[in-house]
C-alpha cells in the first residue's frame, strides 16, 4: 500500500505573465530562432563528441521484424512495449493499445526536407497496428505530433493532449480529445492519465511558440504506472516529481528519451544526454525504463547510434545494472510483469 501524496504546487503550469503563454518551470528558455540560425551556419562553440567516435556504430538504429503474433495476442498478465521508433510506442496492458507520439512519416517536417527524412522504417507496418483505444501526445512539434498520421487513425481512438492542443487535433481529425495541464488528471478510455511537467517548448510556426503545453504523462492501468516522459532536457524538478512519483505507488516502466542533445549549447533546455536520461531513471526511481528518441530522425550533431554507447557508459559507472534501462530495435517488443 503506498501513502497518498497531493501533487505539488510547485510543478503545475507556469505562464509568462506578459504574454500569457506557457513557460518551463523557473523560466527556463529554449533555444531562440537566433540561436538555432547560429548553430546551423556552424558559428557557435565547437563541443567535443560525448563518445569517441570510433566507438559509435554506424548507420541508423537497429531494425527487427515486429513480432506480429505477440502484438495481435498480447500476454493478458503483463505490459508489453512495442518501439515503433522516435517516441512512439504500441503500449498494450489492461486489454487496451495505446499508442505514444505516433508519427509514420517519412518526413519530421512541414515539408519533405531530406534532412528531416526517416532513417529506419516505423517498426510496425501501419496497416498491421491493433485497434487502437488511446493515443497520447506530448506536445506540437512535427517529430511528435504528426498530422498525415493523426488523420490515418482517424476518430477511433480517444486522443490525449497537453493544453490548448484540443482545437488543432481535432481539427485534423475531429476525434475524440480530451486535454490536462501539469498536475491534472483524466479519465479515458479505462485508463487514468495524469499530465506530468517537462524541460521543453511547442511551436508548429514562427508565432505559435509556447501557446500551446507540452507535457510527459503518468500512464495508470490495471494496477500498473507507466511513465511516458514525452520530449525533454534534464531539470531540477525532477527531483520533486521523483519523490511525488515515488510517494504515490512508484513507476513500474518509464520510457524516457536519451537521444538528440548535442551540442549542449543549443540543446540543454530542450533534449536529454543518456546520462541524464539515467539520473532521470534514478530519481524518480523506475523499475525498468527503456530508451527512446533516438536512431531514426537526424536532429542534431551527435550520430545516430552514439546514445545507447553513451547510455551503456553511463549505466557502468553509476553500478546500474544494463538490463534496468534497456534499448530496444525498432520493431521489438517485450513484456514487463
Amino acid at each position: 500500500m503506498h501513502t497518498a501524496s497531493s501533487y505539488p504546487s510547485t510543478l503545475r503550469v507556469q505562464r509568462d505573465l506578459k504574454t500569457g503563454r506557457y513557460q518551463n518551470i523557473g523560466g527556463v528558455k529554449p533555444p531562440e530562432p537566433t540561436q538555432i540560425l547560429k548553430w546551423g551556419l556552424r558559428l557557435g562553440p565547437k563541443e567535443q563528441p560525448a563518445v569517441e567516435r570510433s566507438r559509435v556504430p554506424a548507420g541508423a538504429a537497429p531494425v527487427v521484424a515486429p513480432d506480429l503474433a505477440r502484438i495481435t495476442a498480447p500476454l493478458a498478465d503483463a505490459m508489453q512495449f512495442t518501439w515503433v521508433g522516435h517516441a512512439t510506442w504500441l503500449i498494450q496492458v489492461g486489454g487496451l493499445n495505446i499508442l505514444t507520439d505516433p508519427i509514420w512519416s517519412k518526413y519530421c517536417s512541414p515539408v519533405p526536407w531530406p534532412m528531416l527524412r526517416r532513417r529506419t522504417p516505423p517498426g510496425i507496418p501501419f496497416g498491421e497496428l491493433p485497434r487502437i483505444d488511446l493515443v497520447l501526445l506530448s506536445h506540437s512539434h512535427y517529430d511528435h505530433c504528426d498530422v498525415p498520421t493523426l488523420r490515418r487513425l482517424g476518430v477511433e481512438p480517444f486522443y490525449v493532449v497537453p493544453a490548448g492542443l484540443t482545437q488543432f487535433v481535432e481539427r485534423v481529425n475531429a476525434g475524440r480529445t480530451h486535454e490536462a495541464e501539469w498536475g491534472e488528471t483524466l479519465a479515458v478510455a479505462g485508463a487514468k492519465l495524469t499530465a506530468l511537467p517537462a524541460l521543453h517548448f511547442s511551436a508548429r510556426t514562427g508565432k505559435d511558440r509556447n501557446q500551446t503545453l507540452w507535457c510527459g504523462w503518468l500512464l495508470e492501468v490495471a494496477g500498473k504506472r507507466i511513465y511516458f516522459a514525452g520530449d525533454t532536457g534534464m531539470a531540477p524538478f525532477f527531483g520533486e516529481l521523483g519523490a511525488w512519483l515515488r510517494a504515490t505507488g512508484g513507476v513500474d516502466v518509464a520510457l524516457l528519451p536519451i537521444g538528440a542533445y548535442q551540442p549542449r549549447w543549443v540543446m540543454t533546455p530542450v533534449h536529454c544526454t543518456a546520462a541524464d536520461a539515467v539520473e532521470i531513471h534514478q530519481l524518480i526511481g523506475a523499475r525498468q525504463s527503456l530508451a527512446m528518441h533516438w536512431g531514426a530522425f537526424v536532429l542534431t550533431e551527435e550520430p545516430l547510434r552514439e546514445p545507447p554507447v553513451l547510455l551503456a557508459d553511463t549505466l557502468a559507472a553509476r553500478g546500474v545494472p544494463p538490463e534496468q534501462f534497456r534499448t530496444l530495435a525498432v520493431g521489438e517488443t517485450v513484456a514487463v510483469r
